[in-house]
Parts: structure tokens; C-alpha cells; sequence
């Protein structure tokens, strides 16, 4: 512990040093590895380095300490370099409180569904045990609701040679086909949307296929072309489910297209979860705050799509989200791959 000393003795040896080392700056001083007075104890008993030096010169000249009626001096400024220093550790500890994550609270409402997408019916490669046994998988879990990305038709004119892969002609008989062998279960409601298949027929003859198939099958509602957003839980406990089918061909990367998909949305635009038909892709991805599906497929690959070596990803998802107080706070997810 360094030295105690009474005025006189601090002072003493506060000179002896500065004299010695011939010492003028505060910086230099606290450098020094020898015995002395340390700064707290001199900013203690006379305010500031430049307090020292003047007790320094009076002791010098009168023999005696000066006398102080109150010490209130302001202390000695603190250097340039260290108030930067503690300018610069403040941002650090207030950048790092916005980065910690709060507590999370992971209860909220519990939403259970299904999803399906590009179902092809009319296709000769569309796989309907495959989509009765999803149905099975479904009722089995307790889903209520069944989310489909488009394509529920295979449509006409797709592509040359097209008229050969399909198992009856005309809207009537695919629409008429889907509504007769589409799975029906107790309790669950599939919701679809049209995907550049099922356009086919309204860009050929004005026939929206989506609404005649809603009409004939109560538990199937048609939610439009190409995109439609749901809203799922209660209260505050709310998240928005998007459906998209796009028109436009794979990507080399199977995440491309959602990534940019979610880039190019408009700020406030944004769902919750994204599920994007159209690609026959199956995959799971969380980017920039979105979680996104691609669905998959339950058409068999088609030799259109082997003859431009796109692999077919065929299988269903098992979905349970947990959505708390404005936003979600947990995903589970299932797929059942089948090889195609």
C-alpha cells in the first residue's frame, strides 16, 4: 500500500519527486515506478495537478501548506484520448444492451396444418395415394386446416407434348376429376389457390377452375390467383401465412427464389410464414425474419422436367406453430419425403 502522509510530508515529497525528475506533466508523473504521493491524493487534498504544483510553489515559498477555506476546486480536466476512450466503451455497452436477446416467452397459441401444393390433377404422373395418405397424416395429428400453393390442375397446352401426359382433356373433366377424388376428412378445410396450370384454362377460355371446384366441394376454398395472404391465431396472438405460386422457371440454388422473393417485398409487406408452390422443391428457411416453405409436389417427374434435369421433390409437410403476442415464436415442421 503506498505511504500515508500529513500536508507537510505529502508536499515534501511531492516536490522531491518533481524536482528530481524534473516533472511537469500529469501523464509523466503516474508513469514514474518510484515512492511518491499518488494523484488521488493530491486531487484529494488539493483539487487538480495544477492545485499540486501551486501548493508545491506556495510550500516552496512560505514553508507551510497553504490553507484552504473549502476545497470545492474543480478537478483536473480529464486528458483528450481517455474521454474518447470512455465515449467510445459507452456505445459499446448501449450497442450491446439492443443486442441481447429478452427473455423469451415461447407460450402463445398453437396452430396445427398441413400443406400440400402441386397436385396435378389430370396428370398421369399425379400421385393421389400419396395425397389420401398425407390426408391420413393430417386427421391423425388434429390439423383442421390443409394450406395448398396452386397447381391443383394440370391444365392444358402446357408445353409441346403436353396433350400425352395427361389422363382426361378440358377444364370440366380435371375439374370434375379433382372435386370426385380429392381427399375429404371430417373436420378439415383445404384452402387453395390457383397456380400457372390452373391459369391455363382461364387464359385459353375465361374458366376459372378454383371456383368450380369451391363450388362443388364445401370443404375446399378457393382463395384466388397466383398469391393470398391468411391470418391464423386470436387476439394478439396473430401471424399472416402468404401462399404464392410463381410462373417462372427453377433456379441452380433450391433457396433462390424465396430468398428473393422476401428481398424484393416492400417494407411493412412482409408474412410471417411464406409457403411458395409452383417450383417442386421441398425446403425449410428462416431469412430476414421470414419463415419460408417450399412446398413440394405430389406429381411424379414428369419426362418434360427430366428432359431439363429438374428433380421433383415429392412430399408433404406437418406444420405446428406456437404464435405469441404479435408475432411467432416457434415452428415445428414435418416433411414426408417420398422418393421420386
Amino acid at each position: 500500500m503506498p505511504p500515508k502522509y500529513d500536508d507537510q510530508a505529502l508536499l515534501t515529497r511531492f516536490a522531491e519527486v518533481i524536482e528530481q525528475y524534473k516533472i511537469t506533466d500529469s501523464g509523466v508523473y503516474d508513469s514514474l515506478k518510484v515512492d511518491k504521493p499518488t494523484r488521488a491524493t493530491l486531487r484529494k487534498r488539493f483539487g487538480s495537478w495544477k492545485g499540486s504544483l501551486e501548493a508545491v510553489q506556495h510550500f516552496r515559498l512560505n514553508g507551510t501548506p497553504p490553507v484552504y477555506g473549502n476545497l470545492a476546486e474543480a478537478e483536473e480536466p480529464e486528458p483528450a484520448e481517455h474521454s474518447e476512450v470512455r465515449a467510445l466503451r459507452q456505445q459499446v455497452e448501449e450497442l450491446t444492451r439492443h443486442i441481447q436477446t429478452p427473455n423469451l416467452h415461447l407460450d402463445g397459441v398453437v396452430q396445427s396444418f398441413g400443406i400440400v401444393s402441386d397436385t396435378h390433377f389430370g396428370s398421369i404422373f399425379a400421385d393421389h395415394a400419396l395425397l389420401d395418405f398425407a390426408y391420413d397424416v393430417f386427421e391423425a395429428a388434429g390439423a383442421k386446416t390443409v394450406l395448398h400453393s396452386g397447381d391443383m390442375l394440370d391444365g392444358e397446352r402446357m408445353y409441346r407434348g403436353h396433350e400425352y401426359e395427361v389422363s382426361c382433356a378440358g377444364a370440366d373433366a380435371q375439374v370434375s376429376l379433382c372435386v370426385e377424388n380429392y381427399p375429404k376428412r371430417s373436420g378439415i378445410t383445404t384452402y387453395f389457390i390457383d397456380g400457372n396450370h390452373d391459369r391455363s384454362f382461364w387464359k385459353r377460355s375465361g374458366i376459372n377452375t378454383g371456383e368450380k371446384i369451391a363450388q362443388r366441394r364445401e370443404d375446399m376454398v378457393y382463395l384466388g390467383y397466383m398469391e393470398s395472404d391468411i391470418v391464423i391465431g386470436e387476439g394478439d396472438c396473430k401471424a399472416t401465412i402468404r401462399l404464392f405460386h410463381g410462373e417462372d422457371g427453377s433456379a441452380y440454388a433450391i433457396s433462390y427464389k424465396p430468398q428473393r422473393y422476401v428481398s424484393e417485398l416492400a417494407s411493412g409487406t412482409k408474412p410471417d410464414i411464406l409457403i411458395m408452390g409452383h417450383y417442386h422443391k421441398a425446403e425449410q428457411l428462416f431469412y430476414r425474419g421470414v419463415t419460408t416453405f417450399q412446398a413440394g409436389t405430389t406429381q411424379r417427374q414428369t419426362p418434360f422436367m427430366r428432359g431439363r434435369r429438374l428433380a421433383a421433390a415429392v412430399g408433404f409437410w406437418l406444420i405446428k406453430v406456437t404464435v405469441g403476442p404479435h408475432r411467432i415464436v416457434k415452428v415445428r415442421s414435418e416433411f414426408y419425403p417420398v422418393r421420386s
